[in-house]
């Protein structure tokens, strides 16, 4: 489900990151549940979310960016 298409259906405009920032504040983008992991494999990642699931590879072989 794409939740900021959806709402831009209906009328409402949600930008990423808001439109003005400030110099040095943290700014977390939107996300979109696309897709969801089985609740036994969200237990066994610690999130339901693959796009979150990024394992912490200390040599940098995986990078966490084969998810799917």
């Amino acid at each position: 489900m794409d939740v900021i298409k959806e709402l831009q259906v209906n009328g409402i405009l949600i930008r990423p990151i808001p439109e003005k920032t400030v110099v040095a504040m943290a700014y977390v983008p939107y996300q979109n549940a696309r897709k969801l992991y089985s609740p036994e494999q969200g237990i066994c990642t610690g999130t339901m979310f693959p796009e979150l699931n990024k394992p912490f590879d200390p040599e940098g072989k995986k990078g966490g960016t084969d998810n799917d």
